[in-house]
């Protein structure tokens, strides 16, 4: 698999730290575990990408302590780019043969307007 965009990185890692604090190789280690060994990354951008969170202040490495630890900000953008995330995958998926979302949570997601954007469908919208 080709290696995740700056973004796609940010996501992982942040996610990698919420539910495994450690350093730069544990953080790569588990993002490469959780992914079934699908997403093997290479130690020079994770290492970049953990100081830019750093200096950004979305992760910290307490005094002491080589581990990373996610601050509330990166709480919250974790939580925040993984809706964003998870509705883009939603989109993607149905727009790919077979993949149109018919029922369940993507379903209500899609009619609230969640997915595509706000307001009605497409069809009920005034032509361009």
């Amino acid at each position: 698999m080709r290696p995740p965009d700056r973004s796609t990185l940010d996501l992982l890692l942040l996610g990698a730290i919420h539910d495994a604090p450690g350093d730069g190789a544990a953080v790569r280690d588990a993002v490469l575990d959780r992914s079934g060994g699908a997403l093997a990354l290479s130690a020079g951008p994770v290492y970049r990408a953990l100081h830019r969170l750093e200096r950004n202040r979305l992760v910290r490495r307490p005094a002491g302590s080589r581990g990373y630890r996610l601050t509330p900000g990166g709480e919250r953008v974790l939580r925040s780019r993984t809706r964003e995330f998870e509705a883009h995958v939603r989109a993607v998926r149905a727009v790919l043969p077979g993949g149109g979302v018919t029922s369940g949570a993507g379903a209500a997601a899609d009619r609230a307007g969640r997915v595509r954007g706000s307001g009605p469908p497409r069809s009920d919208r005034t032509p361009r």
